[in-house]
């Protein structure tokens, strides 16, 4: 159950606000599924006779002879000839029910209105667009009939025109010419046009209609199984209001389980539709009892009767703290959630049988039961867990009000006790005496009758809350028997409800039901005397046209279009129905659809419907903590630092106030003087009156319990102030001599017993307390993070530890900064062990154009003339145009050491992994661990029996350590399954190499390989580092060259590259160690230009950085990153961020090898160094003690001037270089 239900419903239990709100947001997408699916199904199409559609009639030989659409279509969109085609629209004029006895209607003026003054598509008017009769400069035909009371206005239009000038009349919907209001009626609504509440009155109706056509012919026994499930269904219902006042719920309850299975229904209908279960509404209809009846509400009535009885419910735990809502949920699952999930899959294993039946109809009934027992099963451990654990929540905000209430009617003042017990003992008394006064109460005679009816409101917690689960539940058991009872009918075909045989005669003797195409379709007619008349009219129009002009006569070929109907409504006939209520709640509705679909407010919508989620989620989470504040309180109060306080706490009673004093007064137990608490007065402190103390041990050592004291300060209550506590502005800090300690028995109870988390009990332990279990054993010292929740805390407390564990015991009031750093962002990724940490003085370098940009040199260094040094070879750098780079490689390596039984199998090893074959098997394994490692290329060698294989891949913007050790873990796991005798030694077999010195970095690369090169003019190689061209070549040539080959060294043909590329290692985050590898530098200096000018080329072949992980998540260092421009991942080509930073390394480093070479070069070295790095003033005396006598002569330090003369003189002949 754990593994199934417990993912299920934690998150749902601790976010039910959450929760029900995406529930909701689920169910309302669901619903719109379905609403969209009903309203384009034909079910409920309409019965009426579909509307009137045009009439294409051609005049020949003097009659109107009806044409297919195509034909006039054709003379439409090939004009000219002897066919002439227009368009004919009729408007019917109709005085409103109210208005019959009136005038007959006059259409004149409206006709007027209609041709001259209406503005038709895109403002042009009707004239435009209507149809003359033979030439442009004639009349529109517009016919009007005799004045009656239906008179009809017949317009003609151009082809193409009529359309978009009816929908201009029909958006005007009502027009007032001469005292006559006329409403355009629109054409008859389908019903995805329908608004909503019409369209539910319509659906209702159409089903009602149907489901009585039906049962009216449907077989006796049919009728007596579906009035005998809806008779069930109407039960269930009853049993579950009843049960839900059981449990002390009118309302709620019930209604939040009807909710989750209406909601499970909900999503049932989609799920069935995508899984391609047949759903006719009928048969849905008919099912539905049945449905009802098997879903049931069982389980989760099972589910709230284990929540409300659960025993801390209500009650506080044994340490007085309330356990949470969502734990109480959670133990009630692990109680009864077994047994509810064996239901369901009892009950869905028997549907399943009538599934498999292949009886027509109650395969797809049990089909659609079973998905939605699967959906209820699921909204049973999501959504009704939420509505659950809000429950509980609100039963105790209720329950700690009305305990508040009682106590303050009954006025009692109550001691609380230094261990807590007095609350928890309220808290059970008044819960007792409140069932008991609820027991002994007089009832009149409403509630009894309602008791005796429906039952007595909350019966099963009276009783105790015990659940009769030895009892099998006789609904459950009469639930099975209708489920079998139901298939059994079916199958034997002693029932028919579902199968395709009453399915077919339904849809036999209701053709309405079919689709809507095979209806034959309703035209114009054109012999209708209002029409006939009008064609007549316009042959007329057309033969007199002719005569004039004295033009051959065109045939004329019409469209005529169903006629539109426009209601007259004199303004002077009195109105004596009152307005309608449905048509004012529909436009109401209307004007709120098109304000809520504005793109900019739905959004706005959505956002606020956001944030007060959220809100409401909190402000219930803050609401549900303060519910459990009395019990709190107690757990507080066990505190041995507020315990003589605690007990002499008592009830606010009758006493009166100073008027001036805007604090409360508070009465003191009769072991301590009356004191009224007033305003904050800055008078001398006075000497602590003697208090009786519970026994304890003072320290000598320092503490600062500021942070301790100021949290429990702020859970304190408003009090009046002890004798030996006087109110000040500020709280002043603690003595060391009046720290108070209690005993370690004391502080190990606490420990082991108190409040969980064992965070919450240490907080109310001081320091020097969580000192003591920490030197008994109790607490580790590199848990403290852990076990305390506080980083600050932990590292105070560590110093301490280490201080007094320590020969010197300085460390603890050590000059170590502590305070003011983010320690959450050290632990687990940078250090253990914290204390503080060490700040370093951080300087810029430059700026210095690399690749035509500008970039500062950040340098974290404790060495003088670095960064100035830096920075005067930026200066020659820049005057020369800056410093061009090239990567020549980018690849992390790992090499791992794997032994084999015999060097035939290694070698064979080394075969597959070098062959075609191989190498793709390694590297898709290898790959498929990040989406970052590509893995470049694979170099074996073998030492005995011993293979080495050095993996190279690109690790992204990441230094790629931990990347591609994990790659090569899965690499090596791929090798094995072909070489299973195979011991994998070290992941790192030292072939790597990392953080050592060796050729092979040097010769294939690691990290970035970056080359260098810049020219610099000779005058500026003059002017800026006093020397020349020649003396700088020489000296690089003679010192890095020859000076490192003469020593054999690997990788170290440079004069400094290290204290340049360690000391912005130290303000960007990398790894310091790395600067063995790092620090490869080749620097080679050659003159160009006709030896005017000086080439400067630096090689790094393994400069190993990242811009993500390791040191780059401090703050600091990541801002420095920020700085440069390279913080984090690149956004679009990976890698990018931590390539540029390697480009600026190798420059930097370029900028220091030009001025430091120069330096040697012009003789400036020793001069900058004892000017600049001395540190004369800040050095300080020798620690050694003094011996007396002649020896310590020997020992007196020279004065300054001496020194400097001193060390000039030791200096002559050599160079000593900066380190």
């Amino acid at each position: 159950m754990r593994a199934v239900l417990r993912p299920l419903s934690t998150h749902t239990v601790f976010s039910p606000i959450e929760t029900c709100v995406s529930v909701f947001v689920l169910a309302t997408l669901a619903y719109f599924h379905i609403l969209s699916g009903i309203k384009h199904s034909s079910f409920f199409a309409s019965s009426q006779p579909p509307a009137l559609r045009p009439t294409y009639a051609r005049l020949t030989d003097g009659e109107w002879v009806a044409v297919s659409r195509h034909d006039w279509t054709e003379a439409w969109k090939h004009p000219g000839g002897s066919i002439n085609a227009l368009e004919l629209q009729q408007v019917i004029f109709t005085l409103d029910d109210n208005a019959q006895a009136s005038a007959p209607l006059d259409a004149s003026s409206i006709a007027q209105y209609l041709v001259t003054e209406l503005p038709g598509p895109s403002g042009k008017p009707y004239s435009s667009i209507c149809h003359h009769s033979n030439s442009s400069e004639s009349a529109c035909f517009v016919n009007v009939s005799e004045p009656g009371s239906s008179p009809v206005l017949t317009l003609s239009f151009k082809p193409g025109t009529r359309e978009d000038w009816l929908s201009v009349l029909r958006n005007e919907k009502s027009i007032t010419v001469d005292g006559v209001k006329y409403d355009v009626d629109a054409g008859q609504e389908s019903i995805r046009e329908m608004k909503s509440s019409k369209w539910v009155a319509y659906a209702l109706s159409a089903l009602v209609l149907r489901f009585w056509e039906l049962t009216k012919k449907a077989d006796s026994l049919d009728i007596l199984v579906v009035l005998t499930g809806y008779i069930l269904m109407h039960l269930t219902f009853l049993r579950l209001f009843l049960s839900s006042r059981a449990l002390g719920s009118n309302f709620w309850l019930s209604t939040g389980i009807f909710s989750s299975a209406i909601i499970s229904f909900l999503f049932t209908l989609p799920l069935c539709r995508s899984l391609d279960i047949p759903l006719d509404p009928i048969a849905l209809t008919e099912a539905l009892p049945f449905l009802v009846c098997t879903v049931g509400f069982d389980k989760p009535l099972r589910l709230a009767r284990a929540v409300m009885a659960h025993p801390h419910m209500l009650k506080p735990q044994e340490d007085g703290r309330m356990k949470t809502a969502g734990d109480v949920i959670l133990e009630a699952l692990d109680r009864v959630g077994n047994v509810i999930l064996r239901d369901y899959a009892l009950e869905i294993a028997v549907l399943f049988v009538g599934v498999n039946s292949r009886v027509g109809g109650l395969k797809e009934f049990c089909a659609v039961a079973a998905v939605s027992l699967a959906m209820d099963c699921v909204m049973t451990f999501t959504l009704y867990t939420a509505v659950l654990t809000i429950m509980v929540e609100v039963r105790r905000i209720k329950k700690v009000r009305d305990m508040s209430k009682s106590r303050s009617r009954s006025g009692s003042i109550t001691a609380i006790t230094a261990n807590g017990t007095a609350v928890r003992s309220v808290l059970s008394r008044t819960s007792s005496k409140q069932n008991l006064v609820a027991q002994e109460a007089p009832k009149n005679l409403r509630e009894r009758v309602t008791d005796s009816a429906i039952g007595v409101k909350g019966s099963f917690l009276k009783d105790g809350g015990k659940l009769q689960e030895a009892e099998e539940n006789p609904m459950a058991r009469l639930k099975l028997l209708l489920i079998a009872s139901f298939l059994t009918l079916h199958i034997l075909n002693f029932c028919t409800t579902l199968t395709p045989a009453t399915a077919n005669a339904r849809h036999q003797r209701h053709p309405l039901a079919t689709a809507p195409e095979v209806v034959t379709s309703r035209r114009v007619d054109i012999t209708s005397p209002a029409i006939a008349s009008v064609l007549s009219t316009l042959v007329v129009s057309e033969s007199a046209s002719y005569l004039v002009e004295g033009t051959e006569p065109v045939e004329l070929i019409v469209k005529v279009a169903p006629p539109v109907y426009v209601r007259a409504i004199p303004t002077a006939a009195p109105r004596t129905a009152k307005p309608n209520t449905g048509e004012a709640f529909e436009d109401f509705m209307s004007s709120w659809s098109s304000l809520v679909g504005d793109p900019v407010v739905s959004k706005w919508i959505v956002a606020l419907l956001a944030v007060s989620v959220a809100l409401n989620g909190y402000l219930l989470k803050g609401i549900a903590a303060g519910s459990g504040l009395a019990a709190m309180r107690a757990v507080r109060d066990r505190g041995v630092r507020f315990r003589s306080r605690a007990r002499s706490i008592v009830k606010i009673a009758d006493e009166p106030e100073e008027e001036h004093s805007p604090a409360p007064v508070m009465i003191m137990a009769s072991a301590a003087p009356v004191i009224e608490a007033s305003a904050p007065v800055p008078v001398p402190e006075p000497e602590p009156a003697p208090v009786p103390r519970l026994p304890m041990s003072v320290l000598s050592r320092p503490l600062n319990l500021e942070t301790v004291d100021k949290k429990l300060q702020d859970a304190l209550p408003i009090r009046s102030p002890a004798p030996f506590e006087p109110i000040t502005p500020q709280t002043p800090e603690v003595e060391p001599d009046q720290v108070e300690v209690r005993s370690l028995a004391e502080c190990v109870d606490i420990f082991e017993n108190g409040p969980r988390p064992v965070s919450v009990a240490l907080k109310t332990l001081n320091d020097e307390e969580v000192i003591l279990l920490c030197q008994t054993g109790k607490i580790a010292a590199y848990a403290l993070e852990k076990m305390l929740g506080d980083f600050d805390r932990a590292v105070r407390i560590r110093r301490a530890l280490i201080s007094r564990a320590s020969r010197t015991k300085t460390l603890e009031n050590s000059a170590i900064p502590m305070k003011g750093y983010d320690y959450s962002r050290v632990m687990g990724a940078c250090c253990e062990n914290v204390i503080g940490y060490m700040p370093l003085p951080l300087g810029i370098a430059g700026p210095l154009k690399i690749d035509g940009l500008m970039y500062p040199i950040p340098m974290a260094t404790a060495e003088g003339t670095l960064v100035a040094s830096t920075s005067r070879g930026c200066k020659a750098l820049n005057a020369g145009g800056g410093v061009t780079t090239v990567l020549t490689a980018d690849g992390m390596t790992r090499g791992p050491a794997i032994d084999f039984p015999s060097i035939v199998r290694a070698a064979e090893a080394k075969a597959w992994i070098e062959s075609e074959d191989g190498y793709a098997t390694v590297k898709e394994a290898f790959e498929s661990t990040s989406r970052f490692a590509k893995l470049q290329k694979i170099k074996c060698a073998l030492a005995g029996r011993t293979l080495f294989v050095r993996f190279a891949t690109r690790t992204g913007d990441a230094m790629g350590m931990n990347m591609i050790s994990k790659a090569t873990e899965k690499a090596l796991e791929v090798l094995s399954h072909e070489f299973p005798e195979m011991i994998v030694l070290a992941l790192s077999g030292n072939y790597c190499t990392d953080k050592k010195p060796a050729a092979i970095n040097w010769i294939e690369g690691r990290g970035k390989s970056i080359v260098a090169e810049a020219v610099i003019p000779g005058k500026v190689v003059k002017s800026v580092l006093k020397t020349t061209v020649e003396s700088l070549c020489n000296v690089n040539t003679k010192k890095n060259l020859i000076g490192s080959a003469m020593a054999g060294s690997v990788g170290g043909f440079n004069a400094h590259a290290a204290n340049i590329l360690t000391a912005v290692f130290l303000a960007t985050g990398q790894d310091p160690a790395q600067n063995v590898e790092s620090s490869n530098c080749m620097t080679l200096m050659e003159p160009t230009n006709g030896g005017e000018d000086l080439l400067v080329t630096i090689t790094m072949p393994c400069i190993e950085v990242g811009t993500v992980g390791g040191g780059t998540i401090l703050e600091p260092q990541g801002a420095v990153l920020d700085l440069l421009g390279v913080r984090g991942a690149h956004p679009t080509n990976p890698g990018q961020n931590a390539q540029q930073l390697a480009r600026i390394v190798a420059s930097a480093v370029m900028a220091g090898e030009l001025s430091l070479i120069s330096a040697l070069a012009a003789g400036h070295l020793v001069r900058a160094h004892l000017a600049h790095n001395r540190s004369q003033l800040n050095t300080p005396l020798p620690s050694r003690p003094h011996t007396p006598g002649p020896e310590e002569a020997k020992f007196q330090l020279p004065t300054p001037s001496e020194s400097d003369r001193s060390v000039a003189s030791q200096a002559q002949g050599y160079v000593v270089e900066a380190k």
